[in-house]
């Protein structure tokens, strides 16, 4: 068994601890966990009026505690813009939303809130052994919908108190664990707790998200409490204190996230504290009555829950305690704590007891998850708030021996003894749960991340106004004094948040770079670090990796990525000892000195080596190919990348290549012109076979090859025109038959040579097609040499098969990138080009520059491999876009049951549009009526007929009374399953058997209004 060390101390029998590695809140004053410990630092208590939006409380007020259909005060915490929710983030629709009970929509969020805190992603969820524990608790909102006509699928699983809430959140991140509700009245949390624990340490789930929501809609509750006697008079819950005459109801939600220990630990995560120990039970009959507190249950609860976690009770420094304030529960609750953690206590060194109900009232069903978040909260800390409202503490704190002792004013930690605290939650039913939380230091291990000449920060959403905030609020929150470390700031945005459809990022050398670019982007501007425009992206690019032949060297090339990136390293040091067995010399060396590499065996297998290397870490940042394109001595580094070719094997073909040209003695230049292939073509035909064309980049760029001479001649003609040319510095001529003589032996020097079949496809520029193992054999690699370069149909051909693409140039210094935008320009296509280095800029800075653009246009980055030093690091959560959401009708104490007639009543949904049966005889007329149909289901605007309905928020529920709307109005023969097979409006609309329909599918957009 392993032990949970703490400072000087140790807590034994933690081998199968829990943590709660993430958490979130939407309490009365608090929308999240900071908010909620500045609330209860500062002492502040935000019990409040009843607001008039939820009932008219003052129509059943009375101060005579008993009177039937009363309310014995007017006090609650309540949360503000319930009605609020942001549906499009969960791809609800708004017909749905609206019928979903606002602690379901409520749940959603604070849920999605908690699975940020704990750094878990959307894509690392998916498929996952999650269990999943939500809960809520009232149905008012079912008796407005009700009231208002709503009897559907929709409006039935939204008024579901627990489990389609937790049902949901499965569905929606694709989980696979357990999904259900636990239901033990005010109990209800710390029980789920208990319950994932167990599930956790048997190894049935390996991650668990457990939470509730309640929110009071309607007075109902209220008359029965205050005809109980047990409402507070006075309005306050004030636990500990003499006077206490009952409680506050409130609402909220909380959630948190729990995992074993051991398995945060691995993962780097940031614990809030570990649960050593747990047990729940019941009163039985120890009390006067179900209701009534038992304390000889209570006791045993508590026994059970420390000796599970292998600690004495009196070692506890804190326990949150139920502390409701009312009369009967809090002097049973005392004496029990007062008994089992005095035993053994060391003199001087009494328990610390509070509750947070003095704060924010006693949130019934969701009470256990504030008592567990503050107790959390108070480890991380090392800080035990005040528990407020009280005048005089009760009888069991006021004696002298007593080993408890009311925490009045805030109050530390003792340091002399492990931080270990309770938490304990009791239930109307007579269920009684406790936990054992124990501080908890986490796995942050290593020392600081050095600061890099680089760093990019990603951020993501789902709404433009949602991704202008955040980045407003990252700007601050680096602006801060004791911010996070960048890079784990940068760490923490890359591996530990979900990445959604809307990204920009923002790239710099600096603290001050970055959040000039966030403030740029929270204010609707650009700057220079700032990559992507936030626009909506649907689905990974595919991305293509081009490399470019000789050109692109400068001295020192990649000297500082050889100095600071890894994998950069190895991949270069496993090609300078290819290239040392085939040469003798080390490329290394030459970039290490900063050397100018002039001839050709020097200079192609150094660039090769970068070329292969540069490629190694964007894989390692998770930028994976879809295709290669290598352009003339390029398809060799193109070649490894693929997996045709060894790194050996390269080194072979572009040693024994590069040494046998330079062994030439034949003058030969190459020249690049701003000329397209026919006007090029006439040019060289005036030279006879002195000169060709060797290279066709694009439809305005070549480049000639062969005669120095000639070519000189070439290019002073074609300046007289206005023709721009430069000289490619070369001393040969390749592709170009003056090399023709080479080949005997180059084939001769590769024969050895054995492809492999490669994982990623090369398509080559020597035959303009993909090519496979079969076809890289000593004959290619000389026709790669004197054949001409057919870049451009390899570019135009790969966007003629694609979407939206990404060309990635791995060079030191982009030479195509010229090129490679004429042939997006000439297909019309959506593409985009990235640049792996910069002749004489930062390599870092450059590589996170493409690496953005990757990003911004969709694609998947291994961002836990860009920024291996950095660690997890709190940071923003999620702005929500809310729209109001509500059924607007009588409240449920108004609601009168319909009749029972032989037709059911209708819901606006159901409401028939005046049909003009003659009228519906042609297609578009059909599509118009499918289309306003299916609008008015979902609660849209409008539906695009030409996309696929499942696509637009059709589910089985909305399918099954599109079917019938569709039968009985259009008298036409469909069924819910061919609604649900993928097809649009318009193809449903021709194929359903019917009226004659015109031949074909006209343009009905226009006509459809």
């Amino acid at each position: 068994m392993t032990t949970l060390r703490w400072r000087d101390g140790e807590i034994t029998g933690a081998g199968s601890s829990v943590a709660v590695v993430g958490a979130a809140c939407r309490f009365p004053g608090a929308s999240d966990t900071n908010e909620f410990w500045d609330l209860m630092l500062s002492g502040r208590d935000v019990v409040g009026q009843i607001p008039q939006q939820r009932f008219d409380a003052k129509k059943w007020y009375s101060p005579e505690p008993g009177r039937p259909r009363r309310i014995v005060n007017l006090s609650g915490g309540f949360l503000e813009n319930v009605d609020g929710f942001d549906a499009d983030f969960f791809n609800i629709t708004p017909s749905e939303a609206e019928q979903m009970d606002p602690q379901q929509r409520v749940l959603m969020e604070v849920a999605w809130r908690a699975i940020e805190d704990a750094g878990q992603t959307a894509e690392n969820l998916a498929g996952s052994n999650t269990g999943v524990y939500l809960t809520t608790f009232s149905t008012a909102y079912w008796d407005m919908m009700r009231s208002a006509g709503h009897f559907g699928p929709h409006a039935a699983m939204g008024a579901e108190t627990g489990g389609i809430i937790a049902g949901r959140l499965s569905y929606h991140l694709d989980l696979r664990g357990p999904s259900l509700a636990i239901s033990a009245t005010c109990a209800t949390p710390l029980v789920a707790v208990h319950v994932a624990t167990r599930a956790l340490q048997s190894r049935e789930i390996d991650l668990a998200i457990v939470g509730g929501a309640t929110l009071i809609l309607s007075p109902d509750v209220y008359f029965a409490l205050s005809e109980s006697n047990l409402l507070s008079r006075s309005g306050r819950c004030r636990f500990g204190d003499v006077g206490a005459d009952g409680y506050v109801r409130s609402e909220g939600a909380g959630v948190v996230i729990l995992k074993r220990l051991e398995d945060a630990e691995r993962d780097g995560d940031r614990p809030y504290a570990a649960i050593v120990g747990s047990a729940m039970g019941h009163y039985g009959r120890t009390g006067s009555s179900m209701m009534s507190p038992g304390q000889t249950g209570q006791e045993a609860t508590l026994r059970a829950a420390y000796a599970d976690a292998g600690v004495g009770p009196g070692t506890v420094a804190y326990v949150e305690a139920h502390g409701a304030g009312t009369a009967g529960g809090d002097p049973v609750e005392l004496r029990a704590l007062s008994t089992v953690l005095g035993e053994q206590r060391p003199a001087g060194q009494p328990c610390l007891v509070g509750s947070v109900k003095s704060n924010i009232g006693h949130l019934e069903g969701v009470a256990g998850f504030a008592g567990l978040i503050k107790a959390a909260l108070v480890l991380r800390h090392r800080t035990v708030p005040a528990t407020l409202n009280v005048r005089e503490p009760a009888p069991p704190l006021r004696w002298p021996d007593s080993p408890l002792r009311l925490v009045r004013g805030n109050q530390p930690l003792p340091d002399d003894r492990p931080a270990v605290v309770g938490v304990s939650a009791f239930g109307a039913n007579g269920s009684v749960a406790h936990l054992v939380l124990a501080e908890c230091a986490g796995a942050r291990h290593g020392p600081d991340a050095e600061e890099r000449s680089g760093y990019l920060l990603p951020l993501s959403a789902r709404h433009p106004k949602a991704l202008a905030t955040l980045a407003g609020q990252y700007a601050e929150l680096l602006h801060e004094r004791d911010s996070p470390a960048l890079a784990d700031v940068c760490h923490t945005a890359g591996a530990r948040r979900t990445h959604f459809e809307r990204r920009i990022a923002v790239v710099g050398a600096d603290r001050a770079e970055l959040v000039a670019g966030l403030a740029a982007v929270a204010a609707g501007e650009r700057t220079e670090h700032v990559i992507g425009d936030g626009r909506e992206m649907a689905g990974r690019p595919r991305v293509v990796f081009v490399y470019p032949g000789q050109g692109s060297q400068w001295p020192g090339m990649a000297r500082d990525l050889l100095r600071t990136n890894r994998t950069f390293a190895d991949r270069l040091a496993e090609c300078d000892r290819a290239v040392r067995e085939e040469l003798g010399w080390s490329l290394i060396e030459h970039i290490e000195r900063g050397d100018e590499l002039t001839t050709m065996d020097r200079v192609q297998p150094t660039l090769w080596a970068v070329q292969v290397a540069l490629a190694e870490v964007w894989r390692e940042w998770g930028v994976e190919p879809d295709l290669v394109i290598g352009h003339s001595m390029g398809e060799v580094a193109a070649a490894v990348t693929s997996g045709a070719l060894t790194v050996a094997d390269g080194a072979t073909v572009i040693c024994r290549r590069s040494a046998l040209l330079a062994a030439r003695r034949e003058p030969g230049a190459m020249w690049a012109v701003q000329l397209g292939e026919p006007a090029a073509r006439r040019v060289v035909e005036k030279h006879g076979g002195e000169v060709c064309v060797g290279v066709v980049n694009s439809h305005r760029s070549t480049v000639l090859s062969g005669d120095p001479v000639a070519l000189a001649e070439i290019a002073d003609s074609l300046r007289e025109d206005g023709v721009f040319c430069r000289q490619v510095p070369v001393d040969y001529a390749s592709h170009a038959l003056q090399l023709e003589s080479l080949r005997p032996r180059l084939v001769d020097a590769l024969s050895g040579l054995r492809p492999r079949p490669g994982q990623v496809p090369i398509h080559s520029t020597v035959l303009d097609r993909v090519v496979d193992d079969g076809d890289l054999d000593a004959t290619y690699w000389a026709d790669n040499l004197i054949l001409p370069v057919r870049f451009d149909l390899a570019v135009l051909t790969t966007l003629a098969d694609a979407g939206r693409t990404v060309f990635v140039e791995i060079s030191p210094h982009p030479i195509l990138h010229a090129a490679l935008e004429d042939g997006i320009s000439a297909a019309r296509a959506d593409a985009t080009t990235v640049a792996s280095l910069r002749r004489d800029e930062p390599g870092l800075t450059t590589l996170l520059a493409g690496l953005a653009t990757v990003y911004t246009e969709g694609g998947q980055i291994a961002f836990e491999r860009v920024d291996r030093d950095g660690r997890f690091a709190d940071l923003p959560l999620y702005p929500w876009q809310h729209k109001r959401f509500w059924v607007d009708g009588p409240s449920s104490n108004d609601v009168e049951w319909p009749p029972c007639d032989d037709e059911p009543p209708q819901s606006p949904a159901d409401e028939p549009h005046p049909v003009d049966e003659a009228a519906i005889t042609t297609l578009p007329d059909r599509v118009r009526h499918i289309r306003l149909r299916v609008s008015t289901l979902l609660g849209v605007p409008d539906i695009e007929p030409s996309v696929p309905l499942v696509m637009q928020g059709l589910d089985s529920v909305f399918a099954v009374r599109l079917a019938y709307q569709i039968r009985t109005e259009l008298g036409l023969e469909v069924t819910s399953s061919d609604l649900l097979t993928g097809r649009s409006i318009e193809q449903l609309a021709g194929d359903l058997p019917g009226p004659a329909a015109p031949s074909g599918v006209p343009s009905i957009l226009a006509e459809a209004g």
